[in-house]
């Protein structure tokens, strides 16, 4: 049975009333960030514990009263190529913390977040990991935003020892499972994307398949594909490549039109993906247009115009989010994060903000659930590593169904995830897993 983790654990939502809310407030100066925490009463609590274990004469267990905060670093593409991506995660991440600190912290925790800017670059992510884990002494780090920072973060997560949720896609932040010890990936990698997309197109009955794609972004999808031929009995009649920087894709498409498929796979960034569908409707393009995660925001639509109607992508529930069934197991935790993220900052999210949503859920869900006996920071890293690797179970979150194993860190089934259709300008759930 799936279950979804409301924004605030179980135990501190008995918190709601009368609660109080410590909060972190950083400010840059000449590069540097000034920490300036609102402590007074974690120093009084420090200091009567001291007292009490200097007149025992012994350390005694920890207090169960012990509301001392929990610090999180969060590492993200504020600037640079991804910063698109970054933005959204960030508000998604200041919103959720926001509301976790007002109704009373996790279990009485307030939460504290000190959050840098890559500017979407692998050497400066890893940097200013060093610095969260030796400087500032955070528990955890959320981030970072691409799948080359995710990478590029995987072994130092495992020699500095602290536990790094990458919102990155690619499989290699994860893999192999001796390598990725101490880092966790959210986003939906490219084999289950594909995955999702071939079952789409087994049940349409689809059976010649031309593949269109972003070199880089597409790389993957375009190495997995033809292994997939045998297992859902189609044929690929065609694979064409184009350039991020492409403003014309006419030429490809020609291409693929004269092989006569039925569907097209599309694994393009935006604003790539609106280019296609216009390039598309103006050939009088007739096989069906079924694009990758890549195209999931509402900036597709705007952009595509007309174009986009009635094409499909693989993508978020939270972009048809009004269209879901209650009885979904991700129906509760897709609207409440709709309803908050809409009324704070007045635009509706997509699956970026999804996925770092998803990983304040988890590490909530993990920390409410962890051994808490950890008394130093190393101890605390490591209950928090061990506790999301074995209670992240069946945790519904708004872009899927998350279950962590000691092999995988990541998601390793459909469930959760969707084909989407665009329909009178908006997304719809065509097909949900």
């Amino acid at each position: 049975m799936k279950c979804g983790l409301r924004s605030q654990p179980p135990k501190a939502r008995r918190h709601e009333e009368n609660c109080t809310v410590n909060l972190k407030k950083s400010t840059l100066r000449g590069g540097r960030r000034t920490t300036i925490l609102a402590a007074a009463s974690i120093l009084l609590l420090m200091g009567t514990t001291a007292c009490a274990n200097a007149g025992a004469g012994t350390v005694d267990a920890p207090d169960s009263t012990n509301t001392a905060p929990y610090k999180v670093g969060v590492l993200l593409a504020l600037t640079g190529a991804y910063a698109s991506v970054g933005t959204p995660q960030r508000d998604a991440i200041n919103l959720y913390f926001e509301d976790v600190n007002a109704n009373g912290g996790i279990d009485g925790h307030p939460v504290e977040l000190t959050v840098l800017d890559t500017a979407s670059d692998p050497a400066t992510a890893i940097n200013q990991l060093r610095q969260l884990a030796v400087q500032d002494e955070v528990d955890i780090v959320l981030g970072p935003s691409a799948s080359a920072e995710g990478i590029a973060l995987k072994p130092f997560a495992k020699s500095l020892k602290i536990p790094v949720v990458s919102l990155g896609s690619a499989e290699t932040i994860i893999a192999p499972a001796s390598e990725a010890t101490y880092i966790f990936k959210m986003y939906t990698g490219t084999g289950l994307s594909l995955e999702a997309q071939l079952e789409l197109v087994k049940e349409r009955g689809w059976k010649k398949i031309a593949l269109l794609y972003q070199n880089g972004y597409g790389q993957d999808a375009a190495n997995l594909i033809e292994a997939a031929s045998s297992d859902y009995k189609f044929d690929l009649v065609a694979s064409e490549v184009f350039e991020p920087a492409a403003t014309d894709v006419t030429a490809q498409l020609t291409k693929v039109a004269a092989a006569d498929p039925d569907v097209v796979l599309v694994w393009a960034l935006n604003p790539l993906n609106a280019i296609i569908a216009k390039n598309a409707e103006s050939l009088n393009f007739d096989p069906a247009l079924l694009f990758s995660p890549g195209a999931g925001s509402p900036t597709f639509i705007e952009n595509a115009g007309i174009a986009g109607e009635g094409t499909l992508l693989q993508g978020s529930k939270v972009l048809a989010a009004s269209t879901m069934k209650p009885d979904d197991p991700q129906y509760e935790v897709t609207q409440d994060f709709v309803t908050k993220y809409t009324a704070k900052y007045t635009e509706v999210p997509g699956q970026y903000a999804g996925s770092a949503w998803d990983a304040s859920i988890l590490f909530a869900n993990a920390v409410s659930a962890m051994d808490q006996s950890a008394t130093s920071v190393q101890e605390r890293r490591d209950a928090i590593r061990d506790s999301l690797e074995s209670n992240t179970k069946d945790i519904a979150g708004v872009n899927g169904i998350f279950t962590f194993t000691p092999e995988v860190h990541g998601s390793t089934g459909l469930t959760g995830l969707a084909v989407l259709r665009v329909e009178d300008g908006k997304f719809l759930i065509d097909k949900a897993y």
